[in-house]
């Protein structure tokens, strides 16, 4: 698609929140059997929880920053700034442009897509649309999620529910040898009412069974839908990202997936779910880290609320 991706980025808050702090405000000792035919074993250790001045707009401005610095540009040198954001959606304003002022993006046209936990791969998508038009040069795609105020204080979904923002700059390049390969959403309207929220003021975040079937199965055929279109084997692919979802996701999709275990990357238990910014903390801190490389062949593959699937698949 000449797509690149030029830098990434992650911002995790300063406050984390450890499971035996959770246990201490459960209304109930054991958790109900619906619940955990959709948490599992919570399979969380510990999550980051923001503060009063962690908004979603200064966590994408920290993480963007981040990803710009990987990118060596100018704030002013990006053109679009898309925010994928559903945790904290207003009527009106969209938190995009905050986010991009916050960041010094003057140049750039930002609004907000929600997509719940598919949101980096729709973001992705969109941002490749507007730069392959030419109009458009370098953009930024940051997931900015505040997760826990989604989820019922005292309740058993706080164990998995993480707030963070990570993203990515990307350019139009025209390079035929690295960057966006391919990328792909579908939506589910059938599939709409396994996850729902609440209404508003105390919108809470509320899953029910079905969710964990679909979640996994469809996770899997993101994964061989790419898989298969571009005849990659599993030799070819370096990694595979997966959004995680809860614990009883990520057991089963790693239970079944066509894959080395030890090329599926995650930080689950150490993050929880952070929604839409969930595949681009892993793939910034796993960068970062020395592990993900320039050049290497990811594989992304994301189920949301709405209900969408999809994934993407990309050269580092």
């Amino acid at each position: 698609m000449g797509v690149e991706f030029k830098g990434v980025g992650h911002y995790l808050p300063e406050r984390i929140v450890y499971n035996d702090e959770i246990r201490t405000r459960l209304k109930y000792p054991e958790m109900h059997p619906a619940e955990k035919a959709v948490i599992g074993n919570i399979g969380v250790t510990e999550r980051h929880r923001v503060n009063e001045t962690e908004t979603v707009p200064y966590m994408a401005m920290k993480a963007a920053n981040d990803a710009l610095a990987d990118a060596k540009m100018k704030p002013e040198e990006i053109d679009l700034f898309i925010l994928a954001n559903w945790t904290d959606r207003y009527y009106l304003p969209d938190l995009a442009p905050q986010a991009s002022k916050l960041t010094g993006t003057k140049n750039a046209l930002a609004f907000d897509i929600s997509t719940a936990c598919t949101g980096f791969v729709h973001g992705v998508q969109m941002a490749a649309c507007y730069l392959q038009s030419g109009r458009w040069k370098n953009a930024l795609v940051i997931g900015s999620e505040r997760f826990s105020v989604r989820t019922r204080m005292g309740g058993y979904g706080e164990f998995t529910a993480g707030d963070a923002a990570a993203g990515v700059v990307l350019s139009y390049t025209g390079s035929k040898t690295t960057g966006l390969i391919d990328s792909f959403l579908v939506d589910e309207a059938d599939l709409a009412d396994i996850i729902v929220t609440g209404p508003p003021p105390n919108s809470y975040v509320k899953s029910y069974p079905e969710l964990v079937t679909n979640a996994a199965d469809l996770t899997l055929k993101a994964f061989d839908m790419l898989m298969e279109k571009h005849g990659l084997k599993e030799s070819d692919v370096t990694w595979v990202v997966p959004h995680p979802g809860t614990d009883i996701v990520v057991q089963d999709v790693l239970n079944r997936i066509k894959f080395p275990r030890e090329k599926v990357l995650g930080n689950f238990d150490r993050v929880g779910n952070a929604s839409a910014a969930s595949i681009p903390i892993v793939i910034s801190e796993y960068y970062k880290k020395g592990i993900i490389k320039k050049g290497d062949l990811l594989l992304t593959p994301a189920v949301g609320g709405g209900f969408y699937w999809g994934g993407l698949l990309f050269r580092f």
